[in-house]
């Protein structure tokens, strides 16, 4: 409902009609954007727009700065939905929604993802990210879903429960549909290691 509100109130904002909420600075291998349809590829300086499914073929890797300086990066043979997203820097107001439906993703939160009421979402297949102005890592990583905290706060949440987590290296998993978030424990460095490599360039 407040998704809804905040997002209604910034597009009946002047000039805040545009479909265009970021574009691609960085692309490894291909990547296409695609919203019903109609599929473009993508390439560096291409724009990003509201509602499109974002989609790495193999071995590609893709990053997207949005217009309030949120960055992106997705691992190959990764989707990811922009459902929703909204600035408006004039009012300092926002929302924005992502839906990963497969893939890893590391994200950095722009000005939307700090607003005192944290107005930005990250939705799985098996749980919701409550974003809280931080960057973290996401994806498949020795479970269905693993999500590492790298600044910030965050909150994991599936219908069987939530864990907070709030310290640099925590993270946690969920072993399937239905599960509730392990309690939060301290990435090795392998572990690390591992959950980086699904989203570094090569070059």
């Amino acid at each position: 409902m407040l998704l809804a509100l905040v997002l209604g109130l910034i597009l009946l904002a002047p000039g805040a009609g545009a479909q265009e909420v970021g574009k691609v600075v960085r692309l490894q291998g291909s990547a296409e954007a695609r919203e019903a349809a109609a599929a473009r590829p993508l390439a560096v300086g291409d724009p990003i727009r509201r509602g499109e499914s974002l989609r790495t073929g193999p071995g590609a890797r893709l990053l997207v700065q949005f217009i309030d300086g949120m960055e992106l990066t997705l691992s190959d043979g990764a989707e990811m939905a922009v459902a929703a997203f909204a600035w408006n820097a004039a009012q300092a107001a926002g929302a924005a929604e992502l839906a990963l439906v497969e893939g890893s993703f590391l994200l950095r939160t722009g000005a939307v993802g700090k607003l005192p009421d944290h107005p930005l979402t990250v939705k799985t297949p098996l749980a919701s990210v409550g974003v809280r102005g931080t960057q973290f890592w996401g994806g498949p990583l020795d479970d269905p879903l693993s999500v590492l905290l790298l600044e910030g706060r965050i909150v994991v949440t599936t219908a069987a429960g939530s864990v907070e987590l709030g310290t640099p290296g925590e993270g946690t998993s969920v072993a399937g549909p239905g599960g509730a978030p392990l309690p939060p424990s301290f990435w090795g460095d392998d572990r690390i290691r591992r959950a980086f490599a699904t989203v570094g360039f090569e070059n």
